[in-house]
């Protein structure tokens, strides 16, 4: 599918029926409700959400979040439409979301991750990410949960690599 150009932004009480669509379609069991969203965007300071739009329609195609915790970071969620995926847009948001996780003063980044989401687990590795624990029965179908860590996003041999494929996705996404 060829992308419009595309443009990542904060997440919006208007953008909830495309993001709980997205929800329901990339995680079934897991997903979140409006309820749990509107808390999130309301009430806690401490969590960022941001969510990728088509330029031209406002429509929903990937939405991430993540909340701050001191130096670290903990990415919450992360989706891209199942006709968008494979376009390097789950990508992007994820280095957009660490960008400003480092521009708050995170160090590292910590998420979790389902062992059988392979798609997920090649990005986060070749981003950096390494595995330090397993969660058993995490999942309310009781999959366990991969525990992924990313240190020292503020030492520049490590950021440097990753701001500039930043760059590089955010310039091909918005001129699509």
């Amino acid at each position: 599918m060829s992308l419009p150009p595309l443009q990542i932004r904060p997440m919006t009480a208007d953008d909830l029926d495309g993001v709980l669509l997205l929800e329901a379609t990339s995680f079934a069991s897991d997903a979140w409700s409006r309820e749990l969203y509107q808390h999130e965007l309301n009430d806690n300071r401490l969590s960022r959400y941001r969510v990728v739009v088509s330029a031209d329609s406002d429509k929903v195609i990937a939405q991430g979040g993540w909340m701050l915790f001191g130096e670290e970071a903990h990415i919450l969620t992360i989706a891209v439409r199942p006709e968008f995926r494979g376009q390097g847009i789950g990508r992007w948001l994820l280095l957009h979301l660490l960008a400003e996780a480092r521009a708050e003063g995170c160090v590292t980044i910590v998420l979790e991750v389902r062992p059988s989401n392979e798609a997920a687990l090649r990005l986060y590795e070749r981003m950096g990410f390494a595995m330090i624990s397993r969660r058993k029965r995490y999942y309310p179908d009781k999959e366990d949960a991969l525990v992924l860590l990313l240190e020292g996003i503020d030492e520049p041999l490590l950021w440097g690599p990753l701001e500039r494929e930043l760059e590089r996705l955010a310039g091909e996404m918005n001129r699509q």
